[in-house]
Formats: C-alpha cells, structure tokens, sequence
C-alpha cells in the first residue's frame, strides 16, 4: 500500500483549495464595482451593508471583513474609480504640449462617463447631509489627479514661482473641464467627439503661450 500517495493527496487539496492573493484582489474588486453602482444608482443613504453583500453574492462577515463600516466601503470606491483618472508622467522624448493635450481630452472623457456622472451627481445631493463623501471625492482628486498633474508640471519645468506646482494644476485643471462644467451646470450635452480635442487644444496653448500668443497666431 502506496500511504506516501494517499496521505499526499488531502494537502494538495487544501492546498488548491485556499484563495490565493490574486482571488482575493479580484473578489475585492467585484465588491468594489457592486458598491460603486449601488451608490451612483440609489444614493449613499440608501445603500446598506447587508445589500451590498447580497447583490455581490458574498456573506455580510465577507464583506465586514474587508470595509468595517458604509464609509470605508464608499472610500474604497471612491479609490477604486480613481484607476480612471488619465496618468501623465514627464518624458523629455515626448513634446509637452502633446502630454497635456492627451491628458487634458482623456480627462473630459472619464468625467463624462455614465458611472462618473452619477456619482459626481450623488455627492452633490448629498454631500450637505454626508460632508464626509464631499471630502472623500476632494481627497481623491487631490491624490489621483492634482498631485500627479503636479509633479509633471514641476518636472517639465512649468511650475514657475509656484513650488510644489499645484496652483498651476489646479488652473489648468479648470481651464480643461471648463466646457464640461458648464454643459453639466446648465444640462446641455456633455463634449464629445471632435469638441473634446478642439478644446483640449485651444486650452492647452492657453495654458503654455497665453491669449496674446494665441491671438497673434490668428491673425497672421
């Protein structure tokens, strides 16, 4: 009798049969994209824990176990979409006004994706009763947009007087979603197509040339 195979067998059973590290991130993530929806679709006050779990077909321990309360639920959200936010990192072989062209479009892109929207529409009803989610939202873009925007801006040598770069990130940030904020104020369609790009470029050599440079190029 062969009791080195039978005795084997059970452990690599047990073996097989525990989760591994990358189950476990893919099982967060689907929590994650339950939670984001549920929250976007039915508002903050409105999403239970309990829910949560039943609609990701885990049990409530599983999902305590990973977010101790709704809040860090909603943090981890709000983390998970920011994987969205377009990257830009300095590279002296690519043109700079290139960069922030590409990262300028992609971000009115993301922002007008359905799931963007809604959540951005989510925090703005209810972020007087939950200030929490407001600065939840304002963190998040603070550590997945500014700062990153920031660093380039300083690395490509256009901070000027501004240290760390984030005031100029922040205006130039504005100046990308300023067609966007207002088509989203005022209910209009969000840009799209070709007026994302035309936009995208206009503020771009705002941004690097100033209207002066701008209006000179127009009327040569």
């Amino acid at each position: 009798m062969d009791r080195t195979g039978e005795g084997a067998q059970p452990k690599t059973a047990n073996r097989r049969g525990r989760p591994t590290a990358e189950d476990s991130r893919q099982k967060t993530e689907q929590l994650l994209e339950v939670a984001r929806d549920m929250f976007a679709q039915v508002g903050y006050r409105a999403v239970t824990m309990r829910r949560v779990a039943e609609v990701a077909q885990v049990s409530t321990r599983t999902l305590y176990d990973r977010f101790s309360d709704k809040l860090r639920l909603f943090d981890a959200c709000m983390d998970f979409s920011s994987l969205a936010f377009p990257r830009i990192v300095y590279d002296p072989a690519v043109p700079i006004d290139a960069c922030l062209r590409d990262f300028a479009a992609s971000l009115v892109r993301m922002l007008s994706s359905d799931s963007s929207v809604r959540m951005a529409l989510m925090v703005s009803r209810e972020g007087a009763e939950f200030p929490e989610l407001v600065r939840t939202a304002d963190m998040t873009q603070q550590k997945h947009l500014m700062l990153p925007l920031a660093t380039f801006l300083r690395e490509a040598g256009l901070a000027g007087n501004d240290r760390d770069g984030l005031a100029r990130a922040k205006l130039f940030v504005a100046l990308a979603l300023a067609e966007w904020q207002r088509c989203y104020t005022f209910l209009h369609p969000l840009p799209h197509g070709g007026e994302v790009e035309s936009h995208a470029e206009l503020i771009v050599d705002l941004f690097l040339h100033g209207i002066h440079k701008i209006q000179g190029d127009k009327n040569d």
